[in-house]
């Protein structure tokens, strides 16, 4: 085990319990249609009502049990005489009518994000085990911000976290193994978010970027460690001391994350451990204990560094420039040119540099090549380099694979250039589950496994797609909330760090906890002391864990029902891709963000007299040869469709912003207002020169307009497909076959477009 953490103990009585609990396996790997989805969810309908409401029964029934059993001799102050009496009615009474009158309020105007006609924001239906798993947790109250609040809570939150690692393809520490091996172990937490696990992913590359220069201060005259200066030495065999502050803020990472070994090995004589060394770099020598100022004056001016940054595309989640502002590192600028992005008189202050995109939202990385060439010429220290996996507007998949081999690339030369790789995939990441292969939770990490951990053979990723994913555990670290593709309650994000020991730097905490009684414990390292957050729920832990050990987060479960929701998107693409030829005398056109290639257009005629066949049934379509063929390579990375309306009476770009926008509010409810009968949902964004880049706009805009090359913000409707059942066709007692689609949401869809296009 790691001992240069601090350890916080649970008891070998519960790790004994949840392993039980885990060799529970999966009765049978769930028949590949939509009937076994159907045992997940409550319903779009509540059709689960039943084994619903037994469930929540027993859990309510089991935890006041559990309050009844428990020191069965302490009298009770709820007494009979207590129940009779006028003030207790009356609060039972008060109880009762204000929740019902919440239960009105919430039934009336919640937003109904588990129908099938949901397609806005990137939220859906919940897992039923999720549901289960949060109110269990809930009700028991536990708070993960150390074992002695939550010992059962917090070892369900590592397993939890664990599995959502293993899905990604990082080697976890199982709990009960403390021996060291060769290859780092990462580290997962459960987070409130994306967000709180982004800024946090910044906050610990900026620690360990200046990490070195702290260790090089305490070796002068009068610091702690000035003893071993001449002996500690960096992996080539230079002493440490004489390094440059360039060279030292450009060691490899998991070089400089072996240093506080290699220091407390060469005090030995004085009996430090690698734990005293890690807690005294932290308390005195770290850039969170020292600041920024106290580096720049001692080691950075003299060799004219410039200020630190990330690099991100520009497809970003604003939490990047959210990051790097409450670490105080300031932001960046809006609306330069790629000639400009790679002069250094005017990036030399940013510390967010928006790398522009391509044509389908994926950044450019000849651009990326040429922004990291400057800032290293130019001595401008890069702290992270973001791969978005799943682009909050476009779905849309960066080539994690082509950025990992860019910074090899810079290791590999005479003068190293280092920085972490970070996969932003807190939409995407559980799309994982569609390419992994089985595990079981609590596992130890697989190896030698024919032919890797991810297989492409059952998802509908295009190839690239499926590169790019299975690479992220090559990554220093990665976003993934369970929240979204993960259909977990809220707040459940999560933070995978490939490298165990980086979590030394974000440590603020009391001693050890422990004594000789902790013998036989498991080590579960406090969660709360390592990260930003402090106190948080045990119930998400709860809710990520059942939800997990129900439903695997493998090609068996997680990936039937993603794999599902890309069958709806793709579909749903198809049928915008051949609207126009179904409806001809519709007054607008319709322009997709992911246009069809010539070769697959020159096919749309075929394809559009299969799709608008009520009589095709879903087997039909995935058994006929042209329509499969799309659904594989159509663009469009993950299951996000974005399309544009235009008047066929006015094309300019001002009436297509005021159609888009009267179209969204039309679609939209306003807080406070009911759902109207025939309600379907979706969202809107606006694509912005100034963000997207010339590529990435004149693409769309050249087939909106004339001189597209002016347009500078394009408005486009976005449909967030989550739901495994839309295309499904199925026998409908008064419908007969039905199909979601092409009978209640686009025939809204089309009604109320037409209707903003017809001449007043």
């Amino acid at each position: 085990m790691d001992m240069t953490s601090k350890k916080k103990f649970v008891s070998r009585d519960i790790f004994n319990k949840v392993q039980s609990h885990l060799k529970q396996k999966l009765l049978a790997a769930p028949l590949h249609d939509d009937t076994s989805i159907a045992g997940w969810f409550m319903g779009t309908k509540g059709e689960n009502r039943e084994i619903v409401k037994k469930l929540l029964s027993t859990v309510v029934e089991r935890t006041l049990d559990g309050r009844k059993e428990l020191f069965p001799e302490d009298p009770g102050y709820i007494t009979e005489n207590v129940k009779k009496s006028e003030p207790y009615l009356q609060a039972i009474q008060d109880v009762e009518r204000k929740s019902d009158g919440l239960l009105d309020i919430l039934t009336e105007y919640s937003v109904p994000f588990s129908s099938l006609r949901y397609q806005g924001h990137m939220t859906w239906d919940i897992t039923l085990p999720s549901i289960i798993g949060y109110i269990s947790g809930m009700l028991q109250n536990q708070n993960n911000v150390t074992p002695q609040a939550s010992p059962a809570t917090t070892l369900l939150e590592i397993i939890a976290a664990n599995d959502i690692s293993q899905m990604a393809g990082f080697k976890v520490r199982p709990l009960d193994d403390e021996n060291e091996y060769e290859e780092p172990r990462s580290w997962s937490h459960i987070t409130c978010d994306g967000t709180v696990a982004n800024i946090e992913s910044v906050w610990a590359a900026r620690e360990l970027k200046y990490m070195p220069l702290g260790i090089k201060y305490s070796l002068e005259d009068g610091q702690e460690y000035a003893s071993i200066r001449d002996r500690l030495t960096l992996p080539n065999g230079q002493p440490f001391y004489q390094a440059s502050a360039w060279q030292l803020l450009n060691m490899k990472q998991d070089d400089a994350l072996m240093l506080p070994a290699k220091m407390a090995e060469l005090l030995k004589d004085q009996n430090t451990d690698e734990a005293e060394v890690w807690k005294t770099l932290g308390d005195a020598y770290s850039l969170n204990a020292k600041g920024m100022s106290f580096f720049q004056q001692k080691y950075l001016a003299a060799e004219n560094i410039k200020a630190p940054a990330i690099i991100v595309p520009s497809t970003k989640h604003y939490s990047w420039v959210k990051s790097a502002s409450l670490l105080g590192m300031g932001g960046g600028q809006k609306g330069l040119t790629e000639q400009q992005l790679i002069d250094i008189n005017v990036i030399g202050e940013d510390a967010v540099l928006n790398v522009y995109v391509d044509a389908e939202g994926r950044v450019k990385t000849d651009l990326l090549q040429s922004v990291l060439n400057t800032c290293k010429q130019h001595k401008k220290p890069i702290l992270m380099n973001v791969a978005v996996v799943g682009s909050t507007e476009e779905g849309a998949v960066d080539p994690v694979e082509k950025l990992l081999a860019i910074r090899e690339d810079f290791r590999r030369q005479s003068e190293p250039f280092e920085y972490s790789v970070h996969t932003d995939a807190a939409w995407g990441g559980y799309f994982l589950a569609c390419i992994r292969k089985p595990f079981d939770m609590g596992d130890k990490p697989q190896t030698g496994i024919p032919g890797g951990l991810f297989d492409n053979s059952l998802s509908w990723f295009r190839s690239s797609v499926f590169e790019s994913m299975s690479q992220i555990h090559q990554c220093d670290s990665v976003t993934i909330d369970p929240h979204k593709m993960g259909y977990i309650p809220y707040p459940a994000g999560s933070l995978t760090y490939r490298n165990e020991k980086i979590i030394n730097l974000l440590s603020f905490s009391a001693p050890y906890i422990s004594s000789e009684t902790d013998d036989g414990g498991i080590n579960t390292r406090n969660i709360g002391e390592s990260g930003i957050e402090g106190s948080k729920p045990g119930a998400a832990a709860t809710a990520v864990y059942l939800s997990h050990q129900t439903i695997r987060p493998d090609q068996r479960g997680y990936g039937h029902i993603i794999n599902q929701s890309m069958l709806n998107s793709k579909l749903f693409y198809l049928y915008l891709a051949t609207l126009d030829l179904a409806f001809p005398d519709d007054l607008f056109d319709l322009a997709l963000l992911t246009p069809l290639t010539k070769e697959q257009d020159s096919q749309r005629k075929a394809i559009a007299e299969v799709l608008w066949n009520r009589q095709v049934t879903k087997l039909d379509l995935l058994n006929h040869r042209e329509v499969t063929s799309f659904l594989r390579n159509i663009s469009g990375d993950q299951n996000i469709v974005d399309y544009v309306f235009v008047d066929k009476n006015d094309r300019s770009p001002e009436r297509t912003l005021t159609l888009n926008n009267d179209l969204f509010e039309r679609l939209s409810v306003l807080p406070g207002h009911k759902v109207s009968p025939d309600q379907v949902f979706v969202s809107m964004t606006t694509f912005n020169r100034d963000d997207y880049g010339d590529d990435f706009m004149n693409a769309l805009a050249d087939r909106l307009y004339e001189n597209g090359e002016k347009v500078d913000a394009i408005p486009c409707i976005r449909s967030v497909i989550l739901d495994p059942w839309a295309i499904y066709t199925h026998e409908y007692d008064q419908m007969g076959m039905f199909n979601f689609f092409t009978d209640i949401f686009l025939p809204k869809l089309r009604k109320e477009v037409n209707q903003l296009c017809t001449p007043k």
